[in-house]
């Protein structure tokens, strides 16, 4: 990716940890955009085919390694960056709490994370995304499980926050509400939705 690119594509990735951060109200020590790998470099540490644009995880002797990386076709698409990120707030967050997460719940978390930046954007329709989704039919079936249930699981809990906090009505609530969703425990976070 040219450098003039990769430096633009930095800049979205911090602004999508600001947004996110705002929202949940969260402290992280790292900035995201630190830890923006190229998709060469990324390819390089994944075992076997790993997707063209995602967060690298390792963990080594206690260790945690993370990058985020995107296929230059991924670079300017703010779905990707915003669900990457999202990964990423995720994984550090739950780190520095020294709580587990899986692959389920950082796609339940990206799901609504997708919502909240939409809803406190103020969009028409902070639910679009998720009658949008399709899901590509070459995904293996494991992740086309855990994709599809995250999806469902996180579209029961948006919708009824549209019920519950309807768009005219007090935007503090609803926010007092996604940051409690966002620090529950995995079991509970995924009973909630």
């Amino acid at each position: 990716m040219e450098p003039e690119r990769a430096a633009a594509l930095a800049r979205r990735i911090a602004a999508t940890q600001r947004r996110l951060s705002g929202i949940y109200r969260l402290e992280l020590p790292l900035r995201a955009d630190h830890f923006l790998l190229s998709s060469e470099e990324a390819r390089a540490q994944l075992p076997g085919a790993g997707p063209r644009t995602g967060l690298l995880a390792l963990e080594e002797h206690g260790t945690l390694w993370l990058g985020l990386y995107f296929d230059p076709r991924d670079a300017d698409d703010p779905a990707a960056i915003l669900e990457e990120t999202s990964h990423w707030i995720a994984v550090v967050w739950h780190a520095a709490q020294s709580r587990p997460v899986s692959p389920l719940l950082l796609e339940l978390q990206a799901e609504v994370d997708c919502y909240a930046v939409a809803r406190t954007a103020r969009a028409p329709d902070p639910l679009r995304h998720f009658r949008q989704l399709r899901l590509r039919s070459d995904l293996p079936r494991a992740q086309h499980s855990r994709y599809g249930t995250a999806h469902a699981a996180a579209f029961r809990y948006c919708r009824g926050l549209e019920q519950r906090f309807p768009r005219r009505s007090d935007l503090s609530n609803l926010l007092r509400e996604l940051r409690g969703f966002y620090r529950r425990a995995p079991e509970q976070k995924l009973g909630a939705a």
